[in-house]
């Protein structure tokens, strides 16, 4: 196997986009996939640029169950927000 056989069965975001969106007619961003490949953990990074295999184009396909959905969002608002945290650091050390 050479090296562009294995680059061959990898796409980007874009790439992977714009398929979907000449096949099934359906806008699709670079951003949402490169979001969802990240989050089912099927997201190749080599350096900054990222990567999906061909073979995982399907899982991205897939539809999440609304209990995924509902557990995504309940851990997204379950994080400490930047701002707050940096808020009570700073006057924590005005109080100092």
């Amino acid at each position: 196997m050479t090296k562009d056989d294995l680059l061959d069965g990898l796409l980007t975001p874009e790439e992977i986009a714009r398929r979907i969106t000449a096949s099934s007619g359906v806008h699709m961003t670079a951003r949402t996939i490169w979001e969802k490949a990240r989050r089912i953990g099927v997201a190749k990074k080599i350096g900054r640029a990222m990567l999906v295999a061909v073979e995982d184009i399907p899982a991205l396909l897939k539809e999440e169950s609304k209990t995924e959905k509902r557990e995504r969002l309940i851990k997204k608002s379950n994080r400490p927000d930047a701002l707050a945290m940096l808020q009570r650091a700073r006057k924590k050390r005005a109080r100092a």
